[in-house]
């Protein structure tokens, strides 16, 4: 189910997709210990990025995002729901809950977000195969394939071409 969520008051920020394992939710000093440097090579026509992290080589490129489509940094909020009132058997929209936390109330809150992310592999630079930029090739795709189709395009579409 596709749900519109409110950017507005989000702050822009750089977003790394690293192949590793970091156990930390929060904030961090990412760009006072983490800097990306340019190599002067370039793959699938973007510039290929080279770090590190803990001791191994990284290599990325930096993606934009689909057209029309804006990344988000996401807070969840749960509440718990209220009781009912005494004798009342009527649940609250709040005590129906979203099916996922039994009675609590989740909401979502846009903290960051992002027109463009730095995506990263070991010691090889993404390439155009990698399953994230197919992913992000796929979105224009399916905007085209779901694109309604005007009579007179189908028309002129499947129409004999005059020699």
């Amino acid at each position: 189910m596709a749900r519109r969520l409110d950017i507005s008051s989000a702050v822009d920020t750089e977003v790394h997709l690293v192949p590793a394992l970091v156990e930390h939710n929060g904030q961090a000093a990412v760009s006072a210990y983490f800097q990306p440097q340019p190599t002067g090579a370039v793959v699938d026509g973007l510039p290929v990025l080279a770090c590190s992290l803990r001791g191994r080589s990284l290599s990325g490129v930096r993606l934009q995002l689909p057209e029309g489509y804006t990344g988000a940094v996401l807070q969840c909020r749960q509440q718990e729901a209220a009781e009912p009132a005494a004798g009342s058997s009527q649940a609250t929209p709040a005590a129906s809950g979203d099916g996922l936390h039994g009675g609590a109330s989740t909401s979502w809150l846009a903290r960051e977000a992002f027109s463009r992310l730095h995506y990263y592999n070991h010691d090889a630079a993404p390439l155009r195969g990698d399953p994230l930029r197919r992913c992000l090739e796929w979105a224009s795709l399916a905007a085209t394939v779901h694109a309604p189709v005007h009579p007179a395009a189908l028309q002129a579409a499947v129409q004999p071409q005059a020699e």
